[in-house]
């Protein structure tokens, strides 16, 4: 309950950055723009983000869900970068036909392993119906949790005996088993929002691996849902204006903020 007199609201997109790299939420939160080392991997992660959306229209299409094929991701594709420069005129602007080009050419070669995955789940029960519940619905829900002072937009939040229950999107690479631990942690901070809303608990959800075409189901536990709430008070600190400690990592080198990351810490970082 000591969450509930704090000023400062935070969203489930910041406490996502924090599970990354705090120093990252710190830089964010204090107006500095990223410098962009090169576009083609953010212009994947929307192409891929946008055609995950259409996943679950492709396991209740009769005429692919007995075995999702190369051209039915291709229509998918084709359709995304017909809509993509009116979804994201911001982030599209500027970005030459080169670089949609080059990042439509990735992601055919991920195709193998999307149709694999999706046929092979469009024959379990529990995808399946997840699928047909989320092909029903057609909006992100906002979700604002007044206990947590939290808000966030799940990709789709889907009742299922009785719950609601998360789904998200990531676009990155997925481990050979289980989820990443960030991606746990982010999905758990939606199923704490929905249960602050409709008073029901959630004990499992679903993380969406666009690039493989992957489901999977997630249970929710205690340490993850603690790991959440002291989150949250250290991401109200960074906002405030305390600067987290640096944390070497092999995303380093790629990381859009990089050349502003060598400033010391303060002493005041050090609870991190």
């Amino acid at each position: 309950m000591f969450l509930k007199n704090e000023k400062i609201k935070i969203t489930v997109s910041e406490l996502s950055v924090y599970f990354s790299c705090a120093r990252k939420l710190y830089y964010s939160c204090r107006g500095h723009e990223p410098v962009y080392f090169s576009p083609l991997s953010y212009i994947e992660h929307i192409i891929l983000k946008e055609m995950a959306m259409s996943y679950s229209h492709l396991l209740n299409d009769p005429s692919s869900k007995d075995d999702v094929s190369v051209e039915n991701l291709e229509r998918v594709l084709t359709k995304v970068l017909e809509d993509i420069f009116l979804i994201y005129p911001d982030e599209m602007e500027g970005v030459a036909p080169e670089v949609v080009g080059e990042a439509s050419e990735n992601i055919r070669a991920y195709f193998g392993d999307m149709r694999h995955n999706l046929s092979s789940q469009a024959k379990t029960h529990d995808i399946f119906q997840l699928a047909e519940k989320i092909s029903h619905l057609d909006k992100e829900p906002f979700l604002n949790s007044e206990k947590l002072n939290v808000t966030g937009i799940p990709y789709r939040l889907v009742e299922i005996d009785g719950s609601f229950i998360p789904v998200v999107i990531k676009t990155g690479s997925v481990p050979e088993n289980g989820v990443w631990v960030s991606d746990r942690l982010h999905l758990t901070s939606f199923a704490m929002l929905a249960e602050d809303i409709n008073s029901s608990t959630v004990r499992f959800g679903f993380i969406l691996y666009a690039r493989s075409g992957l489901f999977r189901k997630v249970s929710i536990h205690s340490t993850d849902r603690r790991q959440v709430l002291q989150a949250i008070s250290r991401v109200r600190k960074i906002k405030e204006g305390t600067m987290p400690d640096k944390k070497e990592s092999s995303l380093c080198n790629s990381c859009s903020y990089s050349e502003m990351c060598n400033v010391k810490a303060s002493f005041a970082s050090k609870f991190f």
